[in-house]
């Protein structure tokens, strides 16, 4: 290789290392995640251009619902949307349920009539899951441009550029970001209020009324979103007395006033009735109907799981280079030789409360918890705060000691376990371990969790098992979590193009039992006559990843003896 060549690469990689490390960047970043996540989100050939998303999860559906009719009856009314009686009348469709705050499921229906307006649904369907989808795709952008300002702003491009690349890369949050869930919308809203409260108060030491309007509309909106706000009270609330004293109680008493505000406008349901609609709030909240959750060879009910569930839900869900690195991040110095502990620094204090308690709140006795991370998931974006501050140093302790080139390799070698797990595992990234239970075929073994509530039953599984199915078949469902599960799949999945087929939730006590069952194989939720299979049982299609089946249409045989589901 002549010197020239060599020469013209090392600049064309000054200029690449030069450009991640730009103000740029960030900006750069979101785009890019927004991205990743719309081109492979399509679920029912609404968006064919793009990818095939995973399949329809049993929640996505009620969300969607009313999001897109909360969106259409406000359009419809106009000017007269916020006329008592038009309030009434909206709220009272059994349409809608107020089992959760607007926000998330607004911005669901916003995209959905943008892209409908632009591209109308042809049929029947009352809405298109793909279309929904791409608000949680946006959000996903907004979420890794928000960790990679304030990174920058905090700790440098360095840290800005590592943290913003370990939330793209991080498989949990990236599966997430897919659906049409409150999820992702939590973790924005979430992560924007912690990073824009830590920003403006840290510096000083005397918190100023004007600094409070700003912070206190995002915990509205966190509010807003699901009813996980509450856990950011005892954050603030201990960070403002352990840095300011009592000084930090009125401040803080304004800030709960402006979001209570926020949120009491921003939720028209509540005003004709607000002390009885909140009861009705916080009880559908706090009694919902117990659902299973599957950890370490044994089902639980979702108040039953042990403590450790969620702590050892994080560290076999986060991969193991960027957990390394982020409690190098949380226990090292914040940048050069003369700064401070991260755990000193203000800013870091209120994002590590932020990480850390919802993992704490969820480990308590009788909480509810269920469905491998999703009731933490708002930890995730956080801990890619320390993430980053860790890779910083760990890069500068590298190239000082050994080169960049093993710096370069170091970095590589980081990103390849989770960016070829986010590849192969496409698009079931909700059912991802990482190295320190040796991935997914491992942690079957194990005792955890395969998969989550339907995202295994992708489009493409669903084209290939369609095939060997005879016209006019009766098709079994096994598990059937929700009445409406069923109805769901037939509008809005693959199912769709076979009218013909009828769907029935499967009971081995039916004595009219089809023999075509499509089984999701759901830990938390087995039937005994299904795990395993009784034999001469043909499996027609197959969605499985690294040795692991996670959904699979099954031909059962003709005379069979079928046990009673597992209790």
């Amino acid at each position: 290789m002549s010197g020239s060549t060599i020469k013209a690469e090392a600049t064309l990689s000054k200029r690449v290392a030069l450009f991640f490390l730009s103000p740029v960047f960030p900006w750069f970043a979101g785009l890019v995640a927004t991205l990743l996540v719309a081109t492979s989100i399509d679920l029912d050939g609404d968006l064919y251009i793009l990818g095939h998303g995973p399949g329809l999860t049993f929640d996505e559906g009620f969300n969607i619902e009313v999001g897109v009719y909360l969106v259409r009856s406000f359009s419809e009314a106009g000017a007269s949307s916020f006329h008592p009686e038009t309030l009434q009348e909206i709220y009272a469709n059994p349409v809608y349920n107020p089992d959760h705050p607007p926000l998330g499921r607004i911005a669901m229906g916003a995209t959905h009539e943008a892209l409908n307006h632009y591209f109308p649904i042809n049929d029947n369907r009352p809405f298109s899951v793909s279309y929904a989808r791409i608000a949680s795709a946006i959000e996903f952008g907004l979420l890794v441009f928000l960790i990679a300002v304030y990174s920058r702003r905090w700790y440098g491009p360095l840290a800005s550029c590592a943290a913003a690349i370990s939330l793209m890369c991080m498989p949990r949050l990236f599966g997430h970001a897919h659906l049409a869930s409150l999820e992702t919308c939590t973790s924005l809203t979430y992560t924007a209020f912690v990073l824009t409260i830590a920003d403006r108060w840290w510096w000083t030491d005397r918190i100023r009324i004007g600094k409070i309007i700003y912070p206190g509309i995002l915990l509205g909106l966190v509010f807003l979103t699901k009813i996980h706000a509450i856990l950011l009270l005892p954050v603030i609330l201990v960070w403002g007395l352990w840095n300011w004293g009592v000084r930090a109680l009125v401040p803080i008493l304004f800030l709960l006033i402006t979001a209570w505000v926020v949120f009491f406008v921003g939720w028209p349901w509540l005003w004709s009735d607000p002390v009885q609609h909140l009861t009705e709030y916080f009880s559908r909240a706090t009694e919902r109907s117990s659902l299973n959750c599957f950890y370490l060879f044994e089902k639980f009910a979702d108040r039953d799981v042990p403590w450790h569930y969620p702590f050892v839900m994080f560290a076999v869900t986060m991969p193991l280079g960027f957990l390394a690195a982020g409690l190098i991040g949380v226990i090292n110095r914040t940048g050069d030789e003369n700064s401070h502990h991260a755990l000193a620094d203000r800013r870091t204090q209120l994002v590590f409360g932020a990480w850390l308690l919802p993992l704490a709140v969820f480990a308590i006795p009788g909480v509810t918890v269920y469905d491998g991370v999703r009731l933490f998931l708002m930890s995730f974006p956080l801990f890619a705060i320390f993430v980053g501050l860790g890779a910083m140093r760990i890069i500068e302790s590298t190239q000082r000691r050994n080169g960049e080139f093993i710096s370069a390799l170091l970095v590589v070698a980081s990103l390849t376990g989770p960016v070829y797990n986010i590849i192969m595992l496409h698009p079931c990234q909700l059912s991802y371990y990482n190295e320190a239970v040796a991935g997914l075929w491992k942690a079957d073994e194990l005792g955890f969790e395969t998969t989550y509530w339907g995202d295994s039953v992708t489009p493409g599984f669903l084209k290939r098992g369609l095939r060997e199915i005879p016209e006019g078949a009766t098709l079994e469902v096994a598990p059937v979590l929700h009445p409406l599960q069923l109805e769901f799949m037939r509008q809005h999945s693959g199912l769709r193009h076979r009218p013909d087929i009828i769907l029935k939730a499967y009971d081995d006590q039916r004595r009219d039992l089809s023999p075509y069952v499509l089984v999701i194989r759901r830990k938390a939720d087995p039937w005994e006559s299904l795990s395993p299979p009784p034999p001469g049982t043909k499996q027609l299609a197959v969605e499985e990843r690294q040795g692991v089946v996670l959904a699979e249409l099954l031909h059962l045989p003709d005379r069979r003896e079928l046990k009673s589901p597992v209790d």
